[in-house]
């Protein structure tokens, strides 16, 4: 058996070099890698090394950790949403993506839904400004005992036999919520797009790196009737509305359009002005801000007169130019003083790393 193989994640191609490793532990991670086997003839781009002194559980574990980081930061700067979810398809390819933190039920919900459906990914789900959706089939991470590392686990030797449709478009994206004190009877809400961009940034591998992510994120969205939230206890009981939400047909993506205020310099010298963002999207009575950070990105939803301030700093202005614009989008407060509600507000968004200071002399 080769001591190398490809594997497909998120369109990019890894090669996982077990060269260090024996026969025996090489044969243990073309099982569990097989569902996401590459066959074509592009050249790999990037490897994963398994190193040669790690127990074979743990490497295995570390393995599929080190995979999907390659493959996150290969595409990192192309035009796709990679989503933190798990994904199932239909025969036709119609896509449910299933959004959430780790180890709170997207395995999960991949394992037992696989039953029905096609297993795309328990890991990460790629969509594309289209709607193709670009699977990652990497070993479920299963907990078969306390205090070890999870199982490395192809579906397909447990069950899991829908084969993948060719084509993968995305139909609905969900933010699971699973928990012992959830509703016996799975709940589903609507999210407007704002609540869906504050759950679904930190779900979002590279937030920051693409163009006008959040402007994409948005259009898919809209395309698909908006995200919704899943609340329940038990995984057995959400096959009706997964079906649901699946017997729908996927709508064309509409045209992203950039929408940013101008930005004109001032010479006002205690002038407040926005601080660096990367994109910014304009909602009913709020506005959606994404600024870069160390570990990615934040996504910030203004609301109240956050988004007049945001609006009126975007040339830099000094407290009272805020103040005026306020009061002249919301009226006179019908309790407190204007000049300390925005001073209170202009801190808030400094605070948050969205507005900036002014500059001392």
């Amino acid at each position: 058996m080769s001591d190398r193989l490809l594997v497909n994640a998120v369109g990019a191609v890894i090669e996982i070099d077990a060269s260090q490793r024996d026969e025996d532990f090489r044969a243990r991670a073309a099982a569990a890698w097989t569902d996401a086997r590459y066959e074509g003839d592009r050249v790999a781009d990037a490897v994963a090394v398994v190193p040669a002194d790690t127990e074979d559980a743990a490497a295995l574990s570390a393995l599929s950790t080190d995979v999907t980081i390659k493959a996150l930061a290969h595409r990192r700067h192309d035009p796709i949403w990679m989503l933190h979810a798990a994904g199932l398809a239909t025969d036709d390819g119609r896509v449910v993506v299933l959004s959430a933190a780790s180890g709170t039920g997207k395995t999960t919900a991949a394992r037992h839904l696989s039953k029905r459906y096609a297993y795309v990914s328990d890991e990460t789900i790629g969509i594309d400004d289209t709607g193709r959706v670009v699977p990652y089939r990497k070993p479920l991470s299963i907990i078969e005992q306390d205090a070890v590392p999870k199982a490395q686990v192809a579906l397909s030797s447990i069950g899991g036999a829908h084969p993948l449709p060719d084509e993968l478009r995305v139909a609905k994206i969900v933010v699971i919520d699973r928990s012992p004190e959830g509703p016996e009877a799975p709940e589903i809400e609507p999210l407007d797009i704002a609540d869906a961009l504050a759950l679904l940034g930190p779900q979002t591998s590279y937030l920051s790196d693409g163009p006008v992510p959040l402007q994409r994120i948005a259009a898919l969205l809209e395309a698909t009737g908006g995200a919704v939230r899943l609340r329940y206890r038990e995984v057995t009981g959400i096959d009706g509305i997964i079906d649901d939400l699946l017997d729908v047909e996927p709508a064309p993506i509409p045209s992203i359009v950039t929408r940013t205020a101008p930005v004109v310099e001032t010479s006002v010298a205690d002038a407040y002005r926005r601080a660096e963002t990367v994109d910014e999207l304009v909602l009913d009575g709020r506005i959606a801000v994404l600024r870069r950070t160390p570990t990615g990105g934040q996504v910030h939803v203004l609301d109240g007169i956050g988004p007049t301030i945001w609006t009126a700093a975007a040339g830099g202005s000094a407290l009272a130019q805020l103040v005026d614009a306020v009061v002249s989008a919301h009226g006179e407060p019908a309790d407190g003083d204007p000049v300390t509600i925005v001073q209170t507000a202009v801190q808030v968004l400094i605070a948050d790393g969205i507005l900036l200071p002014p500059t001392q002399p």
